[in-house]
């Protein structure tokens, strides 16, 4: 089963914020050049990087809504982390033991690691389904308290 991003919104916010991180990217050109009559090399090389940065921050989150967030699968458990990292692909030998908390799924590893799924990344639809499907999936190593999704 898969999982999407939901909250439109959010992303939405989040994708304007890093509009301001592409304006801050133009900033120095514009400055420079009215101070001073010209550009730096530098300042030309380091506004391109932030403006690039910022232009795909704001893209990768206008498009979150139609990313998978968690991946659900007979003995696999995908989760995307973040804009940079990989996902996180967990074997069912290695999860030790899934834990419920207010918005949080929490993961414990055989290794000692974490991992986290964040409820509020979810429509209260799925996430109800992934809470049922994990519990059917990993049977006594799902434990929940008594707050709801």
């Amino acid at each position: 089963m898969n999982y999407k991003y939901s909250n439109t919104e959010r992303w939405r916010k989040k994708a304007w914020g890093s509009l301001f991180n592409v304006f801050t990217g133009i900033l120095p050109l514009g400055l420079s050049l009215y101070l001073h009559g010209r550009v730096e090399s530098f300042i030309v090389f380091g506004s391109g990087v932030i403006f690039l940065l910022g232009l795909w921050q704001m893209i990768h989150y206008y498009k979150m809504p139609e990313r998978n967030y968690v991946c659900l699968e007979d003995d696999v458990l995908d989760i995307r982390v973040g804009i940079a990292d990989p996902n996180t692909r967990l074997t069912d030998e290695e999860v030790h033991r899934i834990q419920k908390m207010d918005d949080v799924i929490s993961i414990k590893l055989d290794k000692g690691e974490e991992e986290n799924i964040y409820l509020e990344n979810l429509s209260d639809e799925d996430a109800v389904s992934l809470i049922d499907e994990l519990k059917y999936q990993y049977g006594n190593r799902m434990h929940t308290s008594g707050h709801s999704a």
